[in-house]
């Protein structure tokens, strides 16, 4: 009996605490005190987990490192061959390519994946290229208190979860059951989350991103239009004429109502100008 009270009580005491934030929201009571989870402030004072700073060590710092670069090269083909090598050397990879090829100019817009710790390599390599750097810039993001975030809740919801999981195998009623359930549901689906939101964050810190631009500004050559012949001409001219005369066919045939009312007012002005001339002839005299 006793058993199932202890039971029963630390079921209320989960199903009343923020699961969310991963910590205690409310006090133990004293029948749940030594079945209760610590929140994170509560294991540092103990000396459990460590200080943030001895995490920190641990794991490492978390950045991410992106650049953006532009060169003005004489030829963007033969440069793009060149950067296709450096490429292989830094193992890197192409995540998206575009190249805009006009009279004036030409430009390769390539977007580079590469492992973090080659990101300085290759932009030293790239600034050896024949060719004028116009732009740069390398940019660092620290996201190690989110990582180290992430990892604290994922810890705290894995070990709720397992709590809960455990005390679906003591629960007696059917509404108790449904309760533990939902909650197992919730954990589950927050734990999918932070596990997404960690492995984002741990590709963005090993992998960085280079926007490479590659431009060649062209001289202008002026290309005169194909000249053709008098045949030719003359039979583009006539079919130009033909649809041109169908097109306005059809257009008239789509005004049929107004051409209809056009009609019905000529008819009835020729007919009121009628009228005013009978009323106006004089009367023919007798002989």
């Amino acid at each position: 009996m006793k058993t199932s009270f202890l039971s029963f009580g630390f079921m209320l005491w989960l199903l009343a605490c923020n699961t969310g934030s991963g910590t205690n929201a409310d006090a133990p009571t004293r029948d749940t005190k030594d079945m209760a989870i610590p929140s994170y402030e509560e294991s540092q004072s103990s000396g459990g987990s460590g200080t943030p700073e001895a995490e920190v060590d641990l794991i490492g710092k978390k950045i991410i490192r992106n650049g953006s670069m532009t060169i003005n090269v004489n030829d963007a083909l033969k440069i793009k061959a060149e950067v296709d090598a450096l490429l292989t050397k830094h193992k890197a990879y192409v995540g998206n390519e575009q190249l805009d090829n006009t009279d004036y100019m030409a430009s390769y817009h390539i977007q580079i994946r590469l492992p973090a710790e080659n990101l300085d390599a290759l932009v030293a390599d790239l600034e050896t290229l024949d060719g004028q750097v116009t732009y740069k810039s390398i940019n660092a993001t620290d996201v190690t208190e989110e990582y180290i975030d992430l990892e604290t809740r994922l810890t705290n919801k894995r070990s709720y979860l397992e709590q809960y999981r455990s005390l679906l195998k003591t629960a007696k009623t059917v509404e108790d059951i449904l309760k533990v359930r939902e909650q197992i549901r919730v954990l589950e689906e927050e734990i999918e989350s932070v596990e997404g939101r960690l492995k984002y964050l741990s590709n963005q810190v090993a992998l960085s991103t280079l926007d490479l631009t590659l431009t060649q500004t062209k001289d202008y050559v002026y290309r005169p239009d194909r000249k053709i012949n008098f045949f030719e001409r003359l039979k583009e001219s006539i079919s130009g004429g033909w649809y041109g005369f169908v097109s306005f066919s059809l257009y008239m045939l789509q005004l049929w109502p107004f051409w209809i009312l056009l009609f019905v007012i000529i008819w009835l002005i020729r007919r009121y100008n009628r009228y005013l001339k009978s009323k106006k002839a004089p009367p023919s005299t007798p002989v």
